[in-house]
């Protein structure tokens, strides 16, 4: 299993594959953990981090440790039979530790900043698209010389300027946030990948509840509700630590908001008996900005007045 994970980690170190590669990470360890004790199992990711330290140092361990421990806990977690929640909770929890381990880490040993890295990306696209908007004000296409056309691009030149000031404290305010999320979809893919991989070698682990019955309690719009409030407060940015919470608390709770409302896009589709193809052209639609807001709608009126039953009932 730790040579297994050794590929998977060079696939997604050192090849394109690796956006591919790097979901399949913890899965070794997963299976390895359901099999094995902890104590083998942490002799097991003894090895793995030795490998992965000869082959690529200190770097692809920050990269590498997250992911075999997630699968070790979640592996664990099927063993003694806990529930697939408990089984989510844990590994998004160890997931999200050794994320800030490894922010850390970077930070005191290489003296590199994640989030900093993250900021130049973010900035170099904007100041890139910045520089083709400056040439097309400059030298208008063929047809698009009117004051209406260059008006538009002053407009958008305008809004990546600031875009361009706001990324760096927008990246850092809402750190936690991503973190959080993205230690959830780090575990719910694991997960997926994983509950396959076993039920291939005989193993059947519990699925998750299907989206068409998810339902989240009332009690988000209360927090919605108070996060919306923060955040219209005047000057709120002034106050850090309100800011901090107000911010994380809308990208989080908008999320949840958002599931909610492609669960009533999924039961609708199920009661409707439609090509179950239908839910993954409507993630790609609902993903547009434009359109994601109104999924926040549909979800806040499903939780508050129960769309599903009222409306779209057989």
């Amino acid at each position: 299993m730790s040579a297994i994970f050794l590929v998977l980690f060079l696939l997604a170190f050192y090849t394109p594959l690796g956006a591919l590669a790097v979901f399949a990470l913890p899965v070794p360890f997963t299976i390895y953990g359901y099999r094995h004790s902890i104590r083998l199992g942490i002799m097991a990711l003894a090895v793995a981090v030795l490998l992965v330290f000869i082959f690529a140092n200190i770097t692809g361990l920050i990269v590498a440790l997250p992911s075999a421990v997630l699968g070790l806990a979640m592996g664990a977690g099927y063993r003694l039979r806990k529930s697939i929640r408990q089984v989510i909770v844990r590994g998004t929890l160890v997931s999200l530790v050794f994320l800030f381990l490894s922010i850390g880490f970077s930070i005191y040993v290489f003296h590199v900043n994640p989030v900093d890295v993250i900021n130049k990306i973010f900035v170099s696209v904007i100041g890139q698209v910045q520089s083709q908007v400056d040439a097309m004000i400059q030298h208008p296409p063929a047809g698009q010389g009117s004051a209406e056309s260059v008006q538009k691009l002053e407009q958008t030149r305008q809004m990546l300027s600031k875009a361009k000031e706001q990324v760096p404290l927008m990246t850092a305010v809402i750190l936690p946030a991503s973190l959080i999320l993205s230690a959830l979809v780090s575990a719910l893919l694991n997960h997926a990948i994983s509950r396959r991989v076993l039920k291939r070698m005989g193993t059947q682990i519990e699925a998750l509840p299907a989206l068409h019955h998810l339902r989240f309690p009332r009690s988000i719009l209360y927090y919605y509700l108070i996060v919306l409030v923060l955040v219209m407060i005047p000057d709120v940015s002034h106050y850090r630590f309100l800011y901090m919470i107000a911010m994380n608390g809308n990208v989080l709770l908008q999320t949840l908001l958002f599931i909610q409302g492609l669960g009533v896009i999924a039961y609708l589709i199920h009661v409707r008996g439609w090509n179950k193809a239908l839910l993954i052209g409507a993630v790609i639609l609902f993903l547009i900005p434009s359109f994601t807001y109104i999924l926040i709608i549909v979800g806040m009126v499903d939780i508050g007045f129960d769309l599903r039953s009222r409306f779209f009932q057989k």
